[in-house]
């Protein structure tokens, strides 16, 4: 959890050096995306319901980075740190997986600042989760499939803010103590972020 943030914290300092960089690299063709974030989770179905069927909520780390390969395209990479308690049930799950992103140009490359650039996302990610109880111990691999919507909020040319609706669905097979029992999970999440689009 603390190198997650530290990258994030990062982030934000790296991408404060770049507020005047020209805007030739924006959603062009070969440049790069770096970025990072905080998301805010309800979560439910089989493996996040308890027994009175409430949802949990939780929050998550959530950086990443990413490579267009058309104009408007991004193919990224995120990865997810999630911790939450549930009763006395403390759990963790971690996730990585590929995004394809596509962003709406609908301002342009010669001045994008200040405006917002709508986006769609959709991905799988493959993670690991572990329960621990007071007298047990689960571990779980997990596959989710996500689905986002989000705007970019331009700051400078190259630096912006992401606020991003996200929903994903899969399942948590079991390895331990019983191996092969699978459970059904969906999450709806709210992330708040930067990004930098870098050459």
């Amino acid at each position: 959890m603390k190198f997650l943030l530290i990258a994030v914290l990062l982030l934000v300092f790296f991408s404060a050096s770049l507020a005047e960089e020209p805007a030739e690299v924006f959603l062009q063709k070969g440049s790069r995306l770096v970025g990072g974030g905080l998301s805010f989770s309800s979560a439910g179905d089989k493996y996040y319901e308890n027994s009175a069927g409430d949802r949990t909520q939780q929050w998550a780390v959530r950086p990443g980075g990413g490579y267009f390969v058309a104009n408007n395209l991004a193919f990224a990479l995120h990865m997810e740190g999630r911790w939450f308690i549930q009763g006395d049930i403390w759990s963790s799950h971690y996730s990585i997986g590929p995004v394809m992103q596509y962003y709406f140009d609908v301002v342009g490359e010669d001045d994008p600042k200040g405006h917002a650039v709508p986006y769609l996302g959709l991905g799988f990610l493959w993670g690991q989760a572990r329960e621990d109880g007071t007298d047990f111990e689960s571990k779980f691999n997990s596959g989710m499939w996500s689905m986002s919507a989000g705007l970019s909020w331009m700051l400078s040319n190259v630096v912006a803010t992401d606020l991003e609706f996200n929903y994903q669905v899969g399942e948590f097979t079991e390895k331990v103590p019983v191996d092969g029992v699978s459970r059904n999970a969906d999450r709806f999440s709210f992330f708040l972020g930067i990004k930098a689009f870098l050459p």
